[in-house]
Order: C-alpha cells, then sequence, then structure tokens
C-alpha cells in the first residue's frame, strides 16, 4: 500500500539534475512548507522529464506543489531519531503569480483604441447604416393579451 501526498510550499534550494547508477536522469528538490507552527522540510524526487523540466524552471524560493507517493524514512543525528520525509512526485506545479502585462503592450494598445475613437468621431464609416436603437419599453414587455409586440408573427 502507498500513501500518497499533495505538498504545497516554496523552493529552500534551486533544483538539481542527477543521473542514477543505472544512467538514468532524475531530479530532486527540498520544499519548505509552513504548517500551523513549524516548517516541515520536504525531499522531492521526480523520475518525470515532463516534471523534471518543470521543476528546474523552479528557484530558490518559488511557490511549488508537488503530488506523489510518500516515503519515510528515520535516521539518527547526535543520538536523536529524526525522521526524513520524501515525495516521489509524479507532478510539479508552480504556483506563480499571472504574468504581468509589459509596459509596451498596453501603450500600443491604448493608441490602436484611441485611433479607433478618432476614425468612429470622424464620421467614416464601414458602410453600414446606423439605426437607432429600439424601445426598451416595446422589447422588455410581454404581451399576454396575444398581440405581437414585435411585428415576426412568431408565437413565442
Amino acid at each position: 500500500m502507498t500513501a500518497h501526498v499533495l505538498i504545497t510550499g516554496a523552493i529552500f534550494r534551486a533544483p538539481e539534475s542527477r543521473i542514477s547508477k543505472s544512467g538514468k536522469p532524475f531530479w530532486t528538490a527540498t520544499i519548505k512548507a509552513k504548517g500551523d507552527d513549524a516548517l516541515t522540510w520536504w525531499k522531492i524526487i521526480v523520475f518525470s522529464e515532463s516534471a523534471g523540466a518543470e521543476l528546474l524552471r523552479l528557484s530558490d524560493g518559488d511557490a511549488v506543489s508537488a503530488q506523489g507517493a510518500l516515503r519515510v524514512e528515520t535516521y539518527d543525528k547526535d543520538g536523536m531519531t529524526k525522521v526524513s520525509l520524501t515525495c516521489i512526485a509524479d507532478a510539479v506545479l508552480p504556483l506563480r503569480a499571472a504574468p504581468k502585462e509589459r509596459k509596451a503592450e498596453v501603450t500600443n494598445a491604448r493608441k490602436a483604441e484611441k485611433s479607433k475613437d478618432e476614425f468612429r468621431s470622424s464620421g467614416r464609416s464601414s458602410g453600414r447604416s446606423e439605426q437607432p436603437a429600439p424601445d426598451r419599453d416595446r422589447l422588455d414587455r410581454h404581451s399576454c393579451d396575444g398581440s405581437d409586440r414585435f411585428g415576426d408573427e412568431i408565437p413565442f
């Protein structure tokens, strides 16, 4: 039986690419996850190339979420037994903020909108005839007396 975990935290050090003894690539990272009152340190191991590529795009301090199998090991350090938490990750998801619009793109969009407004106000049009908007009172009310308010002879 395997336990699966979903970890959300921040990359502690830049992720590393490694090669196993059999010559296969894998990737590792350390995530610090904040709990109620303490930090929990997770070692992340990735064998999937797509998840590894996503992991390598991240750097120290970037927010990330990883999902995969849980592996818990104990070790002795200074006479005390400690716990090592590892996630053999199937998927890695960067938790980045949406990219900001660049100033040049915003300026160009504003210029394009301004030129459209100037074109409309100059009296030149696309050749379509402009008609006044229909009377809202006439359209918003439905008559139950059978009269055809819309003038289209459709019975509904």
